[in-house]
């Protein structure tokens, strides 16, 4: 049976899941459709619950829908529950349950972009996204040390951070970063969202002989972070990677089948 998928946000124009996950469901033959929705933040609840009644196969949610997710599924796995953040909704039996894939997506980006397992890192931005990054750096990347910043930062917290976990806001790093990883998570750069960070960003402070910024906002804008920071010596990337990773996880768990190369690579294609 021909099911529909698709992403929840506002706005919603600018996204590319629905051309990446529709090069994947042609590769697999399946028939299924994947659309973008633009859904204000006042109807996420009905719109879910809308979905899981006409037989949506899975909903992906982006800003500003990955909070506000979290009281309204039935049911969060366990790195929803622990990041605070749903990105992936499953409809079960008419249950919604909320997973995110963000985490192991970044983590996954980030080996893309080479280099060993970074030392001491800095990310930006207090939302959902940014969660998921400080996850995967106090977890599965194990960082020695991660200065987490916002412009609000007495409200971030991450259970079972210990000592590790610095929480910063931007006249903190205003004159250094001192991290051989940087990434932005706010919405600076992004289609309709401020052009500036707070504070001018001090790159060439950044250490090791080859330390890396990610800037999870895509397309990459012009004379943006990432260009700054290359022209700085870094090695950059922008969201696409990580968008890629956390829709193949995804996909992955709404089929129930591990992807073949092929439909990855005709997802990656599909960024391009």
């Amino acid at each position: 049976m021909r099911r529909c998928f698709g992403v929840f946000g506002d706005p919603i124009a600018h996204s590319r899941s629905p051309a990446m996950h529709g090069a994947a469901l042609r590769v697999l033959g399946l028939g299924h459709v994947y659309l973008a929705f633009r859904v204000a933040a006042e109807e996420l609840a009905p719109a879910l619950r809308g979905a899981g009644a006409m037989g949506f196969g899975g909903v992906n949610l982006t800003v500003p829908h990955k909070q506000a997710a979290l009281t309204i599924v039935d049911e969060l796995s366990e790195a929803a529950r622990r990041i605070g953040a749903v990105n992936t909704v499953l409809f079960d039996g008419g249950r919604l349950r909320g997973d995110n894939t963000d985490s192991p997506g970044f983590a996954r980006a980030l080996a893309q972009l080479g280099g060993p397992k970074p030392r001491r890192a800095t990310v930006l931005g207090g939302g959902g996204a940014a969660r998921a990054v400080v996850d995967a750096l106090l977890g599965e990347l194990e960082v020695e040390e991660l200065r987490w910043v916002s412009r609000r930062p007495e409200r971030l917290s991450f259970a079972g951070a210990g000592e590790r976990l610095r929480c910063l806001d931007y006249g903190a790093v205003a004159e250094r970063l001192g991290v051989d990883l940087l990434v932005n998570c706010t919405t600076v750069g992004m289609h309709g969202g401020p052009e500036n960070f707070p504070v001018e960003l001090a790159l060439d402070t950044l250490e090791g002989p080859r330390p890396r910024v990610v800037d999870i906002v895509y397309p990459r804008r012009a004379g943006g972070l990432l260009d700054r920071a290359e022209a700085a010596g870094a090695a950059v990337q922008d969201g696409r990677e990580m968008l890629l990773w956390q829709g193949v996880i995804a996909l992955e768990r709404w089929l129930g089948r591990s992807l073949p190369a092929e439909a990855i690579t005709a997802m990656r294609a599909a960024l391009s």
